[in-house]
């Protein structure tokens, strides 16, 4: 074996073949973002933008927007979802296309500017409100870090615990928004067309999902993160854990009535017809309730629960929870 060693290393390595460059094989061209086609279809109908300069421009025209401040209305057009009454920034933050302390001088900015104006008490609660949103926002991210476990489950460990009845049927039907509940279905309906739901409509299909269809809450979490242009680890999580109960917030147990909830921020139904087009013909009362006539309904589907019914079996499972 010494031997063939010996010859081997005498005889050395094999002269290497030398290719010019230009004869060496190439890979196909990779296309161009142009020629790859819109990579998503309802982007148009979101109202976020992409980019730094779309950022900045669209928080000037939130905190500084002339005689007209959109921030100065924000606390009593927050949460309805017919209008453009948010500051349309999350992606951006998300991206970080914008920062939240660049978010937070704009606020103090329009601050200085209301209270030269007189210091209207609308428009300073309104200031103040979207300064909790921030705040809610940096929570859920300092949450995440120091808990980090929080991804994979509940902050409150008795949840761990909660019997989930995960029935794929109703979970497929809120997903594509056919639970036969409007405010529901319109709501999912504009995430699916556009990748963005109104932070009001949020709250109220994830406590449709956990509490009415009895849906673990992790199911919904990854459905918004799959959809959502402004998905967020820790805020999507925390708005999750927030409306499962199972979060830090201190009240123990909230229920949204979906019907309640249309009534109080759509009175109209003008966000429920602009999504479910084949409902536009019914009556504002019935949009609001859910209680179409079967002839009404023209292919939309029967509530798929009784939001009383299950209402009540979520809280005798609730109650059955390990207390602590």
């Amino acid at each position: 074996a010494s031997g063939s060693n010996l010859e081997a290393w005498v005889a050395g390595l094999p002269e290497p073949r030398a290719s010019l460059w230009d004869q060496l094989p190439r890979l196909e061209a990779v296309p161009a973002l142009g020629e790859l086609g819109p990579v998503f279809e309802g982007a148009e109908l979101c109202p976020c933008r992409p980019g730094e300069a779309a950022a900045l421009a669209q928080l000037e025209a939130f905190c500084d927007g002339g005689s007209a401040i959109p921030l100065f209305q924000y606390e009593p057009s927050r949460n309805i979802p017919g209008e453009a009454g948010t500051s349309a920034l999350s992606a951006a933050l998300k991206f970080g296309t914008l920062s939240p302390r660049q978010a937070w001088a704009a606020a103090q900015q329009a601050r200085a500017v209301a209270m030269a104006l007189g210091g209207a008490e609308e428009a300073l609660a309104s200031i103040t409100v979207w300064e909790q949103e921030l705040a809610w926002r940096e929570f859920y991210q300092q949450a995440l870090f120091h808990f980090p476990e929080l991804a994979e489950g509940p902050y409150r460990p008795q949840w761990k615990h909660f019997p989930w009845e995960n029935h794929q049927g109703r979970y497929e039907a809120w997903c594509e928004g056919l639970t036969g509940m409007p405010i529901v279905d319109a709501a999912m309906r504009q995430l699916n067309a556009s990748g963005w739901m109104h932070n009001r409509c949020r709250m109220v299909v994830a406590s449709y999902l956990v509490k009415d269809l009895i849906c673990d809450w992790r199911w919904g979490e990854s459905a918004f993160m799959a959809r959502l242009v402004d998905g967020d680890l820790a805020a999507n999580n925390g708005g999750w854990q927030w409306s499962a109960s199972s979060g830090m917030d201190p009240k123990p147990l909230r229920i949204f009535n979906p019907a309640t909830q249309a009534s109080k921020f759509d009175p109209d139904a003008s966000y429920i017809r602009t999504w479910l087009p084949e409902l536009r013909h019914v009556a504002t009362r019935d949009l609001l309730s859910g209680e179409i006539a079967p002839l009404e309904r023209r292919g939309y589907p029967a509530p798929i629960v009784s939001h009383k019914q299950q209402q009540a079996r979520f809280k005798a499972l609730y109650a059955a929870l390990p207390k602590g």
